[in-house]
């Protein structure tokens, strides 16, 4: 199937798809026209690359559990591991963020005592 096939089938822009065979994660055969002809396989490959993508996995993390998926051998269970994984990272950004949250909200009530301490 052509790169715009691939495209209407996982819903991930073409430009998304150049970007992930140019990193290796997909790969396309050249037709002698120069367009990418790429296998029905490449499909699940794609999805599992976006969903992954959609869960703000990175990049390498994608490259390295991407050749265990492909090939069969990633288990539900490494996943459910990896995404709770994500999870915790997140609840420590979030840890983060809220005491950010907290110094601004003290910088501004430490600036209104200052505007009222002024005749």
């Amino acid at each position: 199937m052509r790169i715009s096939e691939l495209s209407a089938k996982t819903r991930v822009s073409v430009h998304r798809l150049r970007r992930y065979e140019a990193d290796g994660l997909i790969e396309s055969q050249r037709l002698p026209n120069g367009y990418r002809e790429y296998d029905e396989k490449t499909v699940k490959h794609v999805i599992f690359i976006a969903m992954s993508r959609e869960m703000g996995f990175s990049l390498s993390f994608i490259a390295e559990y991407l050749p265990r998926f492909k090939a069969g051998k990633l288990s539900a269970k490494e996943m459910i591991e990896a995404i709770h994984r994500r999870v915790a990272e997140i609840d420590q950004l979030v840890i983060e963020q809220k005491a950010l949250r907290k110094k601004l909200m003290d910088h501004i009530g430490w600036f209104k005592a200052q505007t009222k301490r002024k005749p």
